[in-house]
C-alpha cells in the first residue's frame, strides 16, 4: 500500500492480522517545535503497547521531515506519516484541523469499511492511560470519557444519570451541544461513510471544533460512557512547558 502524498512515504497497513479485533486509528496532527520529538517519543512509547493500532501523523508543513520519518520507523508502531500544510485562508482559525481532515481522507481511501475500526484524535502533547485504548476499541458509534486538566478545570466530563448523559461539566457547556475536549471521545470509523463528509469546520468559532464535527453524526442518546461510567480520569490534557533556550546547538538532534 506504499505510495506518496505531498512528498511523504506512507507505510503499509496490514489489516489482516486479526479480523476480530477492531483497528484503532490514532490521528495526531503535529508541527515542528523544540519539544516535538520529545512529545512524539512519549506518545509512541504508549502506542507501541496497544495491539491492532495504526498511527496517522500529519505534519503541518509542505513536506515531511526525513529525520522525523526515521524516528517513526524506529518506534515499532504501525504508522503513516505525511505532510499537509494549513490552508492560508482568513477564516481558517484552527491549528490541526486541516491535518485531521487529511487523515480522515486517508482512512477513507485506504481502509476497507467492512473491517471494524475506531478513530481517535490524540494530540502529541497529551498523556494517555493504556486502559482508555482498550475501552474505546469497541465503540459502536460515539464513546466519551472525562479529560483531566481541561477547559480551565481539573477535569471536564459528561454527567450521567442511570447510565445516560444528561449534561456536561465543561467550559461553556451551555453554548455547545457536545462540550468535549478532542481527547475525550472516539468514533466508529463507519460514520465516515454514513455521514460523509465528516470533516472539521476550519471556520468554526474557538472551542466549537469538536461539537461541530459530532453534531453531524450523533445525539446525546448515542453516547457510550467509558472509564467506569465517566468516574475515572484516563486522559490528561497536558502541555509541555516551552523550553527557555539561550544557546542553540545543532550538532545533536533534539
Amino acid at each position: 500500500m506504499g505510495r506518496r502524498l505531498n512528498g511523504a512515504y506512507l507505510s503499509s497497513l496490514n489489516e489482516a492480522d486479526n479480523h476480530d479485533i477492531p483497528i484503532i486509528f490514532i490521528i495526531t496532527p503535529t508541527y515542528y517545535r523544540l519539544v516535538q520529538k520529545a512529545e512524539l517519543t512519549r506518545l509512541a512509547n504508549t502506542l507501541r503497547l496497544v495491539k491492532q493500532l495504526h498511527w496517522i501523523i500529519v505534519e503541518d508543513f509542505e513536506v515531511i521531515n526525513l529525520k522525523t520519518q526515521e524516528f517513526f520507523q524506529s518506534t515499532g508502531v504501525s504508522f503513516t506519516y505525511f505532510a499537509q500544510s494549513k490552508r492560508n485562508e482568513t477564516n481558517n482559525r484552527h491549528r490541526g484541523a486541516d491535518q485531521r481532515n487529511a487523515a480522515l481522507d486517508w482512512i477513507m481511501v485506504n481502509h476497507n469499511p467492512s473491517m471494524p475500526a475506531v478513530i481517535y484524535f490524540a494530540d502529541d502533547d497529551n498523556a494517555y492511560s493504556l486502559e482508555i485504548f482498550q475501552q474505546m476499541r469497541y465503540t459502536k458509534k460515539l464513546s466519551m470519557w472525562p479529560v483531566g486538566l481541561s477547559g480551565g478545570r481539573t477535569y471536564e466530563t459528561p454527567i450521567l444519570k442511570d447510565g445516560k448523559v444528561i449534561k456536561f461539566l465543561a467550559w461553556k457547556a451551555e453554548k455547545r451541544k457536545f462540550p468535549i475536549d478532542m481527547a475525550g471521545f472516539a468514533l466508529n470509523a463507519n460514520v465516515l461513510w454514513t455521514y460523509k463528509p465528516m470533516r472539521f469546520s476550519t471556520d468554526a468559532d474557538p472551542g466549537m471544533l469538536e461539537t461541530k464535527l459530532l453534531e453531524r453524526c450523533c445525539t446525546w442518546e448515542e453516547i457510550e460512557p467509558l472509564a467506569d461510567n465517566c468516574t475515572k480520569i484516563l486522559v490528561w490534557h497536558t502541555r509541555t512547558e516551552k523550553p527557555k533556550v539561550r544557546m542553540f546547538d545543532n550538532v545533536l538532534e533534539v
